[in-house]
């Protein structure tokens, strides 16, 4: 229970550093300055992004590794649920990403066709290769951890 304690952490701060990362170098220039701050800033946006990545951990520090709240079939089980969930969470944003790239680096020449800019400035894109690849890595990392 120990090792999956310790790995469950390490993957949760992944997924939320991975997540601001994102935020911080691209999808915040998807908007205006004031919009995208009341996008990000909200209760649900905060919980998916930073609470959600540590609900695995906190399962299983409820359990008897920790507080002893409830027994460790149930952490075990709720745990791997979590990591089931995370995987899933975090493959499909990385996905998305993914499907983002293509779409903004086929429709380059036809934007420049009729001067219509892309909704993410160019700057930013440049980051989605790195932060699609940090969330990804995340996703198998949640995976994997089905096996500890």
């Amino acid at each position: 229970m120990a090792t999956m304690l310790l790995w469950s952490i390490a993957a949760s701060v992944a997924t939320a550093v991975a997540d601001w990362a994102g935020w911080h170098f691209v999808w915040r220039h998807e908007f205006e300055a004031g919009e995208a701050v009341k996008k990000k800033r909200n209760a649900v946006s905060m919980f998916i992004s930073y609470f959600l990545p540590f609900m695995p951990t906190l399962a299983i520090i409820f359990g008897p590794a920790k507080l002893g709240w409830y027994d460790i079939g149930f952490a075990t089980a709720s745990a791997k649920v979590l990591f089931v969930l995370m995987g899933i969470l975090t493959g499909g944003v990385a996905a998305s990403a993914w499907a983002q790239k293509r779409k903004h680096d086929e429709g380059k020449d036809a934007r420049a066709l009729i001067d219509q800019e892309d909704i993410v400035p160019e700057d930013a894109m440049q980051h989605l290769g790195w932060t699609t690849a940090m969330i990804a890595t995340c996703s198998i990392f949640w995976f994997a951890l089905l096996s500890v």
